[in-house]
């Protein structure tokens, strides 16, 4: 399936966007990968400690999550409850981040939330149950619907990233960023993937 959105967004990009066209042809076929045996608790807590932040930041917060789960064998259910929000605090999350994470995951123990539910939605109605909790906002409901859910037709548009490439890649014309979203539909996940990957190498 992979190949065959390669070469759609390839012939739909051609005469739009010859930059977008050369990138999309150096990065090759964007695999999109669906996590139904992931644990989507982890997958929704690590992207709401990386909200505003660098990579690098994130990163850096996270293996410190990472490392005190690991030293009190324990998980991210039973490490965010709220008996633990100033050890947290150590691992340079901020009062709100903890916040939401200790919320997300009352709402998945309290079966206000599942995984095999949200995978039954659409996007959505994905985005609506993921902005319904505490300190989640679009962007996170985008990155999960990416990253865990593998929606293809995702166009995180609250991203600073994605927002820096496409402008660069139309030429700062917003009526070209337009059409670029248009000859990319239904697959504009590929379409952000390729921009992520993109900056990432320095290409655009």
């Amino acid at each position: 399936m992979s190949e065959k959105i390669h070469q759609y967004l390839l012939a739909n990009t051609l005469d739009v966007s010859r930059r977008l066209n050369k990138l999309i042809t150096s990065n090759g076929p964007i695999f999109l990968k669906v996590q139904r045996s992931g644990d989507l608790i982890l997958q929704l807590a690590k992207i709401v400690a990386g909200q505003q932040l660098s990579t690098k930041a994130a990163d850096s917060i996270w293996s410190r999550v990472e490392l005190m789960i690991n030293e009190n064998d324990t998980t991210v259910s039973k490490l965010f409850v709220g008996k633990n929000s100033n050890i947290l605090r150590s691992c340079g999350l901020s009062r709100n981040k903890i916040r939401a994470i200790i919320g997300m995951v009352a709402s998945f123990k309290a079966k206000k939330l599942s995984k095999e539910a949200l995978f039954e939605k659409e996007y959505t109605s994905l985005t609506q149950a993921i902005t319904s909790l505490w300190g989640f906002g679009v962007w996170s409901s985008d990155m999960v619907a990416i990253s865990f859910f593998g929606h293809e037709d995702v166009w995180p548009d609250k991203d600073l990233a994605i927002r820096k490439g496409i402008e660069r890649l139309a030429e700062n014309d917003f009526d070209k960023q337009q059409e670029i979203l248009n000859v990319c539909s239904p697959y504009r996940t590929y379409l952000a993937r390729h921009i992520w990957q993109g900056l990432d190498q320095k290409k655009i």
